[in-house]
């Protein structure tokens, strides 16, 4: 995903103007309705909304995930303090029980949308249309890093905005190192880099050498680096039997059966992450989601991380993972509740979430305010990848992927039988048989 990304942060101060607008018409601002200053001001203008807004939000995530949202409702009750936010977590099922709920009308004003629930809401209806809000508090799709509004447009119009993104970097164990008595890897390492580390690692030392499983998201960096793609730009047709895709799965396979990658399973550990805080692999390919996780669960272990590893052509490429807010176009609130899921993707609130540790802001002026230096080295390499998005049919398509690295994993089928087999169900996925 050597390009080295200079990142800095220019807090954009926007003009916020004295009118609002509302039926299509400019009004006076009413009374109450005091324009945000100073640092408030970054990038969202606060705009009229319904009296007595009572609004339900809604995703997933753990503890952590839900204290980011606890505290950023405290921040958008100074603004508007006469809006209820209920927050209404679903850490499990998610997607299945957001389907019902919409179905049943019971389902929350706002709430998380992955590719899934766009496919699911998008084309019927079901999500509001923000643009024209946007409008109104002074925010442009021009402010977020615009791959990461692919998922959530459709015909030009934005119905989700970006909360946060998270990329894959090489997470690394130095003892692991400093016990083969190799040096650690840096941003120029490339796939025979690793490759050789990982065998002094596991031939020297306790630990595994490189942790991976049979994962479409850990396998993109190499086939995209390598050239390779999942589907066409169109996503009408697969693109997995191809000589990019399958040298890089070779290259994969042949780290497996040297014994230089093993999956989770195979060191007794749940996910590779898992492993690395475990400390019984020494690399593998985890995101963000690391320092948090590592500061939590395991933290007298020492982890570093760099850039994903260049293919032997000299490219390096990553894969994105993005999750939007969006609003349902049901709400007896619509304007409160587009306010609120302009605010809660606003500079200002994921300032304040980047200064947790949890995820990277969705604004490219912000990525200097990511402080553990971990993190710094994962998300450079985050915006030479591809958002992880192949369509309405994203999720089955992933799901082919990672059944052919399966194959291969387990002998079952050669490298060519297994990608062919997969090109095959994704296309038939893609032509809706």
């Amino acid at each position: 995903m050597k390009r080295v990304l200079t990142l800095i942060m220019v807090l954009a101060f926007l003009c916020a103007g004295t009118a609002l607008f509302a039926n299509g018409k400019q009004e006076a601002e009413p009374s109450g309705l005091a324009e945000m200053t100073g640092a408030d001001a970054t990038s969202f203008t606060k705009f009229a909304v319904e009296e007595g807004a009572k609004l339900v939000l809604s995703g997933w995530g753990d503890q952590t995930e839900q204290k980011i949202y606890i505290d950023a409702i405290a921040r958008f009750k100074k603004i508007y303090p006469d809006v209820i936010v209920d927050y209404q977590p679903i850490p499990a099922d998610f997607q299945t029980k957001l389907k019902a709920m919409m179905a049943g009308g019971t389902a929350p004003d706002v709430f998380y949308v992955d590719d899934q629930l766009m496919t699911a809401f998008g084309s019927t209806g079901q999500l509001l249309q923000l643009d024209s809000y946007m409008a109104e508090a002074g925010v442009a799709r021009s402010h977020f890093i615009e791959s990461l509004l692919t998922i959530f447009t459709l015909d030009g119009d934005t119905y989700g905005l970006p909360k946060d993104w998270g990329t894959l970097g090489l997470v690394y164990l130095p003892e692991a190192f400093a016990a083969a008595g190799i040096a650690e890897p840096t941003d120029d390492w490339d796939w025979n880099d690793l490759y050789n580390a990982a065998k002094i690692i596991s031939e020297k030392t306790d630990y595994a050498g490189f942790g991976q499983n049979a994962d479409w998201a850990r396998f993109a960096p190499w086939a995209f680096a390598n050239g390779g793609s999942y589907t066409n730009t169109a996503f009408t047709s697969a693109t997995l039997n191809t000589s990019a895709v399958k040298k890089a799965a070779e290259f994969v396979l042949k780290m497996y059966n040297d014994g230089v990658l093993v999956t989770s399973a195979d060191v007794g550990a749940g996910w590779c992450g898992e492993a690395i805080g475990k400390e019984l692999v020494a690399m593998t390919y985890e995101g963000g989601w690391m320092v948090n996780y590592m500061r939590n669960d395991f933290p007298d272990v020492n982890w570093k991380a760099v850039q994903v590893v260049k293919a032997l052509n000299g490219v390096r490429s990553n894969v994105i993972f993005t999750n939007a807010l969006g609003v349902n176009a049901g709400t007896k609130y619509p304007r409160a509740a587009a306010a609120f899921t302009i605010f809660l993707t606003s500079r200002e609130n994921q300032a304040a979430v980047a200064e947790t540790g949890f995820a990277y802001p969705a604004h490219p002026d912000q990525l200097g305010l990511i402080q553990d230096p971990n993190d710094k080295a994962i998300a450079a390499g985050g915006l030479i990848g591809r958002v992880a998005y192949w369509g309405p049919n994203t999720g089955k398509i992933n799901d082919e992927v990672s059944r052919a690295l399966e194959r291969i994993y387990l002998g079952a089928m050669t490298i060519d039988e297994s990608f062919a087999e997969a090109e095959r169900k994704a296309n038939a996925i893609l032509a809706g048989e």
